[in-house]
């Protein structure tokens, strides 16, 4: 080692820990804002904080997974980044407390070396993208490192607040400041432009006139809303649609460049650009959407008006061949859902929806074009951001969660909730509103009954109903006691089956049971 080697080294090592500790911290900060600028700015190239959150996802048990969706909804993607965001930091601090400080840079390397070897997808160009920005990151780190320690060192032999020409104790912690909200600022920086490809598609779509529907869908009747107080209205608006997918970043698809190819066990291939779908034939219709991880009694279920070109006459077009027996729809992110094309033999209302609730399809609803089938959970249906459709069998296309254990069948089972009032809240007593919806899509609502404290099950009154592929809203007037009460719902399906009160998890085909609140009467 040369003698300036050594004294670097020496003056390293004889950094006090908790300056070590806040160097790592802010180093690997810098490291991780500087991996997601690159990702920016190097065609082609991933951020790393989705790639790695991706890969995470994927790797994740399933009962884990539905877990976390039930106890954090719609927040389980943020939550995940930010978590990889935290432990970077808190990685780098205890790199920084434990290791001999001269090594920090090589332990990052091995860091940025072991992130690719986890993330790395199997795509060439994702994984030398991927590389370059880790090697970004990892040099913006070890530099932001070396200069933190080295000004911050204090030589063996003395007993000053720094080194020699280096920082003293306020400098220090001012420019590590400095550095973490530079890196914090960068990280921002990086999501928000992210985000603003969607912004700019939004502002796109928001400008483009739909046709009219060639079949149109029948007029609403009055009174699908009940007389309850607080209930959410029987057509959920756009923004408060729930959404739940694999994409970590929202896809941002431009109408000029984007094709739907339909290939396969066909006769004659097809491909549609966006004009094409919006010049074809359309019918409009309400539809309820449900996502397999909805919990008993869960919100992640929601019924709007879908427009767009009906799959059978797509179908039509191409041929689809004898052999065919399950149609796989494909994202642009690559995502795949897919189902039995018997499915489709009872002429239900399935599209490759453009509109919902009058407008282009939301961004993150799946513009400019998804799948919508009723009856079916959007695990094996619904696909967004859709790009192809492909005519094939289960066993040589399997689908992204069919691979990974769920049900091939993924039909809808009949449900129930109730909305008003809501659980664990304190009411009046006398003559009190109740009120909540069932679906069966594809089947329809016959009747919902309630009951209270495990007694005789009464009769709600049902509102007007949207067509057997809405849901249907109910309400019910109690006549409420002082004390404290459990309140039940259940409902009938068209074909009078009642809905099941055994409880069973959502893997690896949806949870079941009847949905009960706890309210206190006084």
């Amino acid at each position: 080692m040369s003698t300036s080697t050594a004294e670097r080294a020496q003056g390293m090592g004889a950094v006090e820990p908790a300056r070590r500790t806040l160097a790592g911290g802010a180093a690997a900060l810098a490291g991780l804002a500087a991996a997601e600028v690159a990702g920016l700015l190097i065609p082609g190239s991933p951020s790393p904080t989705t790639a790695i959150a991706g890969r995470i996802i994927e790797l994740t048990p399933d009962g884990l997974r539905e877990a976390l969706i039930g106890a954090v909804g719609t927040a389980d993607k943020p939550l995940l980044v930010l978590g990889i965001a935290l432990t970077v930091i808190i990685s780098g601090a205890l790199a920084g407390f434990f290791v001999r400080p001269e090594r920090v840079p090589a332990v990052f390397a091995v860091a940025g070396a072991l992130t690719w070897a986890f993330a790395y997808t199997g795509n060439t160009d994702d994984a030398l993208g991927l590389a370059l920005v880790l090697v970004a990151g990892v040099l913006v780190g070890s530099l932001t490192w070396n200069r933190l320690v080295r000004g911050a060192a204090i030589p063996r032999a003395s007993s000053s607040a720094s080194a020699p020409g280096g920082l003293d104790r306020r400098t220090f912690l001012q420019l590590t400041a400095v550095v973490a909200t530079a890196g914090a600022i960068g990280i921002g920086v990086a999501t928000v432009v992210r985000r603003s490809g969607s912004a700019a598609i939004d502002a796109v779509r928001s400008a483009l006139t739909l046709p009219k529907p060639t079949d149109p869908a029948p007029s609403l009747p009055a009174g699908i809303d009940p007389p309850v107080p607080g209930i959410a209205p029987a057509i959920t608006p756009n923004a408060d649609f729930y959404q739940i997918d694999t994409a970590l970043v929202t896809p941002s698809v431009e109408v000029d460049g984007w094709a739907l190819r339909i290939d396969g066990r066909v006769a004659t291939p097809l491909t549609l650009s966006y004009a094409d779908l919006l010049a074809m034939p359309s019918i409009e219709r309400y539809v309820a959407l449900t996502c397999v991880s909805n919990e008993v009694g869960g919100d992640l279920v929601g019924t709007a008006k879908w427009q767009g070109v009906p799959l059978a006459d797509v179908l039509k077009k191409v041929g689809v061949n004898a052999d065919a027996t399950a149609l796989v729809g494909e994202s642009i992110d690559g995502f795949t859902a897919g189902f039995p094309l018997s499915v489709l033999d009872d002429g239900r209302d399935a599209m490759i929806a453009y509109a919902m609730n009058d407008e282009p399809l939301p961004v993150k609803h799946g513009f400019p074009a998804r799948l919508v089938v009723p009856g079916l959970y959007g695990y094996v249906s619904a696909t967004k951001w859709l790009t192809a459709i492909r005519l094939t069998t289960l066993e040589e296309t399997v689908p992204f969660w069919l691979q990974r254990g769920w049900a091939a069948d993924g039909t809808i089972e009949i449900a129930s909730r109730i909305d008003v009032p809501r659980a664990s809240t304190r009411i009046d007593g006398g003559t009190v509103a109740i009120g909540g919806r069932a679906w069966h899509q594809h089947r329809g609502v016959k009747a919902v009954q309630v009951r209270v404290d495990g007694g005789a099950w009464e009769d709600a009154v049902l509102a007007a109903g949207m067509g057997t592929d809405a849901w249907r809203l109910w309400s019910w007037q109690w006549q409420a006691t002082a004390g404290d009460h459990r309140l039940e719902v259940r409902a009938q399906s068209l074909d009078g089956a009642w809905q099941t009160e055994a409880v069973r998890p959502i893997f690896p085909g949806a949870s079941s049971g009847l949905h009960a609140i706890d309210v206190s009467v006084g």
